[in-house]
């Protein structure tokens, strides 16, 4: 959370506590949280025709012990985002290849929520997890701004957070373990994803085709700072420009249309480097495409990159990590902080550079390309810990699934004695009530709110420079300090009114031409350079 506004954070500090130590969820008022958020049986066309008073006073119709019952269908919020998530292909493939990466840890679940395991969860087992694990002994507190802000965050989670005491076993149940490299071979998986018939009948059409990812776990320990950003280099050394190696490779090779897998995850307790491609035509091209990734490996083992590759990434890589993401400084340093923090390692490690930094200069002076073709041979190339996953277009899938789903109902409801099955239809009709009705004005003056007065009128005033005719270029220069890490920035603006108005809209497609088509004198692959230093 964040605000400028100072009684608007500490509005914000006291929502999100209360949300998160005391939610309605798990008290038995908030027996529907679960039945809306996450999911519930209801009612095929329950959201059709009757309101819930009518539903009511139509109830002393139903005869709820006949035979011929409703037919249920599945509803939630949660439920209904996650199908929606696992209709994506591209998050499915990450998804099915994160599960078989790590078999043995946590990470092989998706927390999310599989559409297909979702219904199993009971209100017993959601009530008992939230007790468990979203305990202040699992909590990170970071706070950004002026002295009095911070101390003034900390006492309201204080009060919150301090009488829960600590739990022991909340921490020690939520410990991922490092998944070690097991496999000996790789694992190579097909699986289907969901696409529409076309016109003709052909399975996807121009449309969908075939997607393939490869996938390696990189470290079985924790990296070294300097590994970890030998691993960002090397990251944009294969992958990072149009211009990389590996991304050349596949995007020249025509047997895709667009590269997928994004290279280095670093996010988790362990890195993975995946690579691929979709728009793939058929299997005997997803069988070429993996063989390419791995000679082309194989090439870059044995050539190296060169100087001017590795010393132009090394510029690249230092300048982002002195600017940051370029969105609120608190935030990055919290959300950078959580990539060790979260394991109880030193937050520090990952907000703290300039040593790896240094360590990384020395190593490739010392060894020059060898360090990362070490990382290949060893991470990549000889390790059988990855997976090769291919998904094909199916315009069957979502029948089938539909049809399980209702296959599953089906059996869950035939299993209901009428006392169930009564609870399920007044449990739904309650629900809707509670939706259709709206909140006391008692309970909406609980919420915070400002005030007139606690929003300061006056504008943010930047202190700005102004110099005609600097350096007696006939230029107007404006300048504005800002704490950037050392780093200048420079915008030109040039006249481009002698330009025919109708002429002007082309302006961005030359800018794009010169990047990749280049000019007389230089390639588009040396301009292309020359905007990543």
């Amino acid at each position: 959370m964040a605000s400028r506004n100072r009684a608007d954070f500490r509005n914000l500090i006291d929502v999100y506590l209360d949300a998160v130590f005391h939610p309605r969820a798990v008290e038995e008022e908030g027996w529907w949280v679960l039945r809306q958020e996450g999911w519930r049986y209801d009612e095929v066309g329950a959201d059709e025709g009757d309101t819930a008073e009518d539903e009511d006073n139509n109830n002393n119709n139903r005869n709820l012990d006949n035979s011929e019952r409703a037919e249920f269908e599945y509803k939630g919020v949660v439920f209904s985002e996650m199908k929606g998530a696992y209709s994506d292909p591209e998050g499915y493939l990450d998804r099915i290849t994160q599960s078989l990466l790590f078999p043995d840890n946590p990470y092989h679940f998706d927390s999310g929520g599989d559409p297909a395991i979702i219904p199993t969860l009971t209100r017993a087992e959601f009530t008992a997890f939230y007790k468990k694990y979203y305990h202040p002994t699992n909590a990170r507190l970071f706070v950004a701004g002026d002295e009095s802000d911070v101390y003034d965050a900390l006492g309201r989670a204080d009060r919150y957070m301090s009488p829960m005491g600590y739990n022991p076993e909340s921490r020690t149940d939520s410990t991922i373990n490092y998944q070690p490299r097991k496999f000996k071979t790789a694992i190579r998986e097909r699986k289907p994803f969901a696409v529409a018939a076309s016109e003709e009948g052909d399975e996807g059409g121009d449309t969908e085709k075939h997607m393939l990812c490869v996938t390696w776990l990189i470290n079985t320990q924790p990296l070294s700072p300097m590994m970890e950003l030998a691993w960002i280099v090397l990251d944009s050394l294969l992958l990072g420009k149009p211009s990389s190696p590996l991304r050349k490779a596949l995007e020249d090779s025509n047997l895709g249309e667009e590269t997928i897998g994004g290279g280095l995850d670093d996010e988790l307790l362990q890195s993975t480097f995946a690579i691929g491609m979709k728009g793939i035509e058929n299997r005997e091209k997803v069988n070429e495409l993996e063989d390419l990734i791995m000679a082309t490996l194989h090439e870059i083992d044995s050539d190296g990159f060169n100087q001017d590759e590795i010393e132009s990434t090394m510029n690249t890589i230092e300048f982002q990590l002195r600017e940051g993401g370029g969105g609120l400084r608190g935030m990055e340093i919290f959300l950078g902080a959580l990539s060790k923090w979260n394991y109880d390692l030193s937050p520090r490690d990952a907000l703290v550079y300039e040593d790896a930094l240094d360590q990384m200069k020395e190593e490739i002076d010392k060894t020059g390309s060898n360090v990362f073709q070490t990382m290949i041979h060893d991470s990549l190339l000889g390790n059988n810990h990855h997976v090769v996953l291919e998904l094909y277009p199916s315009t069957t899938l979502e029948a089938e699934q539909l049809q399980d789903a209702k296959i599953q109902i089906s059996r869950a409801q035939s299993r209901m004695s009428d006392e169930e099955y009564e609870s399920v239809i007044k449990d739904g009709k309650q629900l809707k009530k509670l939706q259709e009705t709206e909140e006391t004005p008692d309970v909406l003056q609980t919420n915070p709110a400002l005030k007139i007065s606690d929003i300061d009128p006056t504008p943010i005033e930047y202190p700005i420079h102004v110099e005609e005719n600097a350096f007696k270029s006939g230029i107007r220069v404006v300048t504005h300090e800002v704490a950037s890490s050392g780093i200048a920035y420079i915008d030109i603006g040039l006249d481009v009114s002698m330009i025919p108005y109708e002429d002007i809209i082309l302006l961005p497609s030359l800018i794009t031409l010169l990047n990749e088509a280049g000019t007389k004198s230089e390639n588009g692959t040396v301009m292309s350079d020359a905007e990543f230093r």
